[in-house]
């Protein structure tokens, strides 16, 4: 049975790598010195107890293997379909497989394993047939191709994928390899430099955006939503998208016909070149948390469209209105369903022009002008001129990825713009499924988005042109959706925030202190099944009182995988463990997740705190603007 899997295994590769898959057969490779023992789990999956540098570890539960892979999938979440994921340890093959069936096939999976030894038992005892066909694995195996690593990870990782970047280490490899761990990670992030995005850098990231919600929560308290809006526009005529794309520098000029004739909406990175002509937006849009500010210099009077995790330095400078949609975020969420109000969606396709188109279709215009749409390095430029530079260099785009063209054959692009690309094409044609909508793509250049018409940007104009209208006017004298009563409700239901997060902290010392118990038990020896199950149902409870406060999605996600207790086997043997078992284990991993979960909900009361000193800085600047007065 064992040949019989080993030669299915090694036929499988022979689709993608014939050459990897002869290597094998004709015994190339060194062996290393550790040991692997077969065994199968209480729950009847093989798993691998193993033996290196004198420690015994297991590389799958032994009472109860599925479970835990099934856990670190639903934490891993979905993967995206133009990820690079880095699996570090192949193991008895179940965390690969299970990578494999819930990941797009256009996502390419590296799996770097340091031993040759559990690489060739896992090819002889797991059937991987079926997820070695179904995509172009890369294994790199330490003694057999490791000097392929640099290249793999050159060929799949680049600065536009590095976003959907994934990492993840085997259980239990850090411990049996961690020096082979190291220099390959260290190589990774070494070729991905400061653009790395590991786990220091994302929790980085969600803190300043638990930052950004908070502190715009006060904005958003004020009752300006994208359905306001749509209510104070016409939409009979048509809008047009401004987007920064280089072919903005050709028709530039002629959207100054559409001042006030068409509703015009830009997004954030457009509007520095389109104030510098002359041409005043009606309304821009923004999502980005780290948008430069220096973007927007000159547009602090625009009013602006803007989720809630939108840099706050932004928002605070603009004068003009604030107008909000839901982004998946429930404290902002809350302040609406506090007076019965909807907080509406728009779609967010990755980029800001993405949730510029869905928020006109949204608004009811059945027809759509883009500009500056280009989804391409036109001319082998990035931007507009005036965007970043005021003169945007071209680039080397000889190893881009090509995409046709409105003009031309093919235009160099990125695998970010390719996604945004593929959005546009869904969204419009899922919109054209609902009713009459019209695209008519005036960029001029750059890539063709099907389901659009392409025309000149003067062609456009003089066949959708409208009647005069006075649309910023329209913006500025938009209502709130709340009554004064309704404000002050949402501004009340503010300072509940900090309580939140105060109770979510007396909850986070009771985990503590109830893994403390588990710990002190366990050492003194008078520790039995009764008393533990009594201990993590307690623990249980605890969890699912945090999660009933919205603000625990902020203290979730800063937390990032800091926030997630594997309470598995994944432990050295009892005798090889210096005392310590698996419950001591899980102990101390509670003892240590609870720490920082304290440390966290703290910060976020901070930031709270400080949040409500800025609404009540912008109710005095309110009532001194003479916008509050006394129903």
């Amino acid at each position: 049975m064992t040949e019989k899997i080993f030669e299915k295994n090694l036929k499988a590769m022979d689709k993608w790598y014939p050459d990897f898959a002869d290597m094998i057969r004709r015994e190339e490779y060194e062996m290393d010195d550790t040991k692997v023992w077969i065994q199968k789990s209480l729950d009847g999956e093989i798993i691998f107890r193993i033996e290196v540098n004198g420690r015994k570890l297991y590389l799958g539960g032994r009472r109860n293997a599925k479970e835990p892979v099934e856990m670190w999938r639903e934490r891993l979440g979905a993967i995206h379909k133009y990820a690079p994921v880095f699996l570090f340890g192949i193991g008895s093959g179940a965390y690969l497989k299970s990578m494999i069936h819930n990941s797009p096939k256009e996502a390419n999976v590296v799996v770097y394993e340091p031993s040759m030894t559990i690489f060739l038992n896992v090819l002889k005892e797991i059937d991987l047939s079926e997820e070695i066909q179904d995509r172009p694995i890369a294994f790199i195996v330490e003694g057999l191709n490791d000097v392929e690593f640099i290249p793999v990870v050159k060929g799949i990782l680049t600065l536009e994928t590095l976003e959907f970047l994934v990492e993840e280490v085997h259980p239990n490899y850090k411990v049996a390899f961690p020096d082979s761990l190291k220099e390959k990670a260290e190589q990774l992030l070494k070729y991905a430099g400061d653009f790395f995005v590991g786990f220091h850098t994302r929790r980085l990231l969600q803190e300043h955006a638990a930052q950004n919600v908070l502190y715009n929560l006060p904005y958003v308290a004020e009752g300006y939503h994208t359905m306001q809006l749509a209510k104070v526009i016409p939409n009979q005529g048509a809008a047009v998208l401004v987007s920064a794309g280089p072919s903005l520098d050709k028709n530039i000029e002629e959207l100054k016909r559409a001042k006030n004739h068409l509703f015009i909406l830009a997004v954030d990175t457009a509007v520095k070149p389109l104030l510098k002509k002359g041409i005043i937006p009606d309304v821009f849009i923004t999502l980005d948390g780290r948008k430069p500010l220096d973007l927007l210099d000159g547009a602090e009077c625009l009013p602006v469209v803007s989720n809630t995790v939108a840099r706050y330095e932004l928002l605070d400078r603009q004068k003009g209105k604030k107008i909000f949609f839901f982004d998946g975020y429930q404290m902002p969420f809350d302040l609406y369903a506090c007076n019965g109000k909807i907080f509406p969606k728009v779609a967010i396709g990755g980029s800001v022009a993405c949730s510029g188109f869905s928020l006109l279709y949204k608004m009811g215009f059945e027809t759509v002008i883009l500009v500056g749409q280009d989804l391409a390095y036109t001319d082998n430029r990035s931007h507009a001129d005036g965007t970043f530079k005021e003169k945007m260099p071209q680039e080397d785009t000889e190893n881009m990825i090509r995409v046709k063209g409105n003009y031309q054959d093919s235009v160099p692009t990125l695998t970010n713009l390719k996604i945004y690309l593929e959005w546009f094409v869904s969204y419009i044609e899922g919109a054209k499924k609902q009713g009459k909508f019209r695209v008519i793509n005036a960029t001029e250049g750059g890539a063709y988005i099907e389901g659009t018409e392409l025309m000149t940007l003067k062609n456009a104009l003089d066949e959708c042109m409208g009647a005069e209208i006075d649309f910023a006017a329209l913006v500025e004298a938009m209502e709130s959706d709340f009554t004064l009563k309704e404000r002050d409700k949402a501004y009340d239901s503010l300072k509940e925030i900090p309580k939140q997060f105060e109770e979510m902290e007396k909850l986070a010392r009771q985990l503590k202190s109830e893994y403390q118990k588990i710990e002190k038990a366990e050492k003194s020896g008078k520790g039995n099944y009764q008393m533990y199950q009594k201990f993590l149902k307690k623990i249980k409870k605890l969890t699912n009182q945090c999660y009933k406060y919205s603000g625990y999605q902020l203290v979730e996600e800063t937390l990032g995988t800091a926030g997630y207790i594997l309470q598995t086997e994944f432990f050295y043997e009892k005798e090889e463990m210096d005392g310590e078992n698996e419950i001591l284990q899980t102990a101390n991993q509670g003892i240590v997740y609870s720490e920082v979960l304290i440390d966290c909900v703290k910060l976020m009361q901070d930031l709270s705190y400080q949040m409500l000193e800025r609404a009540e800085r912008l109710r005095i600047q309110k009532i001194a603007d003479g916008a509050v007065r006394e129903s």
